[in-house]
């Protein structure tokens, strides 16, 4: 059978033209945090037939060895270290021995044509625990950019998809994006001019066909951008719910994640607001709509007292408000001002702002979100110019509940939280109300 998938991407119609054996069923398994979709997945292998091989790809090296350690199918993770392969050439030796798989999501996403073509002669059911970066920007400049298209260097084949047309370049500054190009996994994003504006890295999304199943376990997936790219490609799903019956996890019909009851979650989250007892209100220094985002941070994070302003916030809620150790304590924001925000005590309790899918922080009662988040712009525009709608609000929403129920929340047990951005702390009230 023969699938075809057309898109128009820049001015081009985007052919992916691939040979698939049957319909493959993708299952969204979308659940709120906690409530046990590792654990169906780790009792769907334990009870599945011994033929059934399974692919488990999870962000964290803990999860890799929780799988081990708590499914008896023999699991193999990648060694970089056997007879001098790599990771990547590891797992397609594995792939080609028949072999029950768990790795991260880094490896994952780096896989080549040999590795899909592995898989094509296999039977795996991929678990993918939480969704992974389909899509991701490359660091390269516009002008680098312009300079590559003007002198044909790199040029947009009939697929629309980026081809490296200079041959005889073998080694230098711009050897990874000859190597994307080569790899059939780089696009390129235009304005209305025509003018080529930024590179995009994409997963294959043919990898996915490659499986007899698919299960993605996350929440929120209507929010994030997997499923923007899997509606960019035309790519099916079905969502369905983890419910928990006496000792089982089961599937069940999708409940919508507005028709949740939040109750629990209002009662235990508990989020700062100015009292009458406070001398000053530490939420004004976030009061405009994007304060606290990545281009505010960086002008923010240019004077030393609106550093120290922030700082003393933090450590003045967790220090003072709250009276917890340090050890309770998680804080974030991005990656690129964590040392200059860092609060006084709190440089061991930083927990990236992306953070999913782990347990290592689930005794942390406190918590300090010094973050506003956005999607790269050019990242939406690509989409909304292919006609794929992409909710920011629902974004970054996902994003702050991935990252809030890290901690003990996630245990069923009381928090406190403190978000200085204004946009950030109305989305959770407005979630935690269920009028989101």
């Amino acid at each position: 059978m023969q699938g075809y998938l057309l898109k128009a991407i820049g001015g081009y119609m985007v052919t992916n033209l691939f040979i698939k054996r049957k319909e493959v069923s993708i299952t969204v398994v979308d659940s709120i945090m906690g409530s046990g979709k590792t654990s169906w997945a780790i009792q769907y292998m334990k009870n599945a037939p011994v033929y059934q091989k399974f692919m488990y790809i999870t962000p964290f090296k803990t999860e890799v060895e929780r799988v081990i350690a708590s499914v008896n199918r023999g699991f193999k993770q990648p060694d970089e270290d056997r007879e001098g392969d790599t990771k990547l050439e590891d797992v397609k030796r594995l792939i080609a021995a028949g072999e029950n798989i768990v790795s991260t999501h880094s490896l994952f996403k780096n896989i080549d044509r040999e590795f899909i073509d592995l898989l094509e002669m296999e039977n795996y059911t991929l678990i993918l625990d939480e969704v992974m970066d389909v899509i991701e920007q490359v660091d390269i400049a516009t002008d680098d950019l312009k300079m590559l298209v003007e002198n044909k260097v790199i040029g947009l084949g009939k697929n629309g998809l980026v081809d490296w047309q200079q041959t005889d370049y073998k080694k230098g500054f711009f050897e990874k994006v000859r190597n994307l190009a080569n790899s059939g996994k780089l696009m390129m994003y235009e304005d209305k001019n025509k003018e080529p504006v930024a590179l995009y890295r994409l997963f294959p999304v043919e990898t996915f066909n490659c499986f007899e199943r698919v299960f993605i376990l996350t929440y929120m997936f209507d929010g994030q951008i997997q499923r923007a790219y899997f509606d960019l490609y035309g790519q099916k799903y079905v969502y369905k719910t983890v419910v928990k019956e006496g000792k089982d996890y089961n599937l069940a019909s999708y409940v919508s994640f507005e028709n949740e009851d939040r109750t629990h979650l209002k009662r235990m989250i508990n989020i700062y607001y100015l009292s009458p007892n406070d001398r000053k209100d530490m939420n004004k220094m976030g009061n405009r709509h994007n304060y606290f985002s990545v281009s505010d941070l960086k002008q923010k994070t240019a004077s030393k007292d609106v550093r120290k302003v922030i700082k003393d916030n933090a450590y003045n809620y967790y220090r003072n408000k709250c009276t917890v150790p340090t050890d309770e304590v998680m804080w974030t924001t991005f990656k690129d001002y964590k040392d200059k925000l860092t609060p006084r005590g709190l440089k061991e309790q930083f927990v990236s702002v992306n953070a999913r899918a782990t347990n290592e922080f689930q005794h942390k009662s406190t918590c300090i979100y010094l973050a506003n988040i956005y999607m790269n712009p050019l990242t939406k525009h690509f989409f909304n110019k292919q006609g794929v709608e992409v909710n920011m609000n629902l974004f970054a929403l996902s994003e702050l509940l991935q990252w809030i129920f890290r901690s003990r929340i996630r245990k069923g047990e009381p928090i406190n939280i403190y978000i200085p951005s204004i946009r950030m702390r109305t989305l959770l009230e407005q979630y935690l109300n269920n009028e989101i």
